[in-house]
């Protein structure tokens, strides 16, 4: 009797075991070098930082931005440089075509100067990324 309580702790033991580690593994968050990007590129229209009623737009473009992927649950806004006469703005989530989707039409809407651009990119920093205009439809005219 002593071996058939030895192995039923050891098989319970086991089983905990087993649960406790599928418990650990449920959604795990994803690091950043996992997690596709979209980064976006404004030219400035007043020196290298912009000036200040410049900064106040785009700390409403950010606001808007940040409340679209948190509510769409595309991914989320990180922040921006601002530096060498550009604003860089960056979002992350697990696919830049969405988070493409959802903060594009904002920006279009902010009318952002000419030049303006944003970098899809398809994983860690070195993967393969798209270049797309913001203020331009994505396919070339025929």
């Amino acid at each position: 009797m002593s071996g058939r309580v030895i192995g039923s702790c050891l098989l319970l033991s086991l089983l905990l075991i087993f649960l406790i580690f599928r418990v650990r593994k449920s959604p795990q968050v994803v690091n950043a070098t996992e997690e596709q990007a979209l980064i976006a590129t404004m030219p400035l229209r007043s020196g290298d930082m912009g000036d200040a009623e410049e900064r106040k737009h785009i700390l409403e473009l950010e606001n808007q931005l940040s409340a679209a992927i948190k509510e769409s649950k595309a991914g989320e806004f990180d922040g921006d440089e601002f530096g060498k006469g550009v604003c860089t703005i960056y979002m992350y989530g697990p696919s830049a075509e969405r988070l493409f989707s959802v903060a594009r039409p904002i920006l279009k809407n902010s009318r952002p100067p000419a030049g303006s651009y944003l970098i899809k990119r398809y994983g860690k920093p070195g993967s393969k990324q798209d270049r797309v205009a913001i203020d331009r439809d994505e396919t070339p005219p025929k």
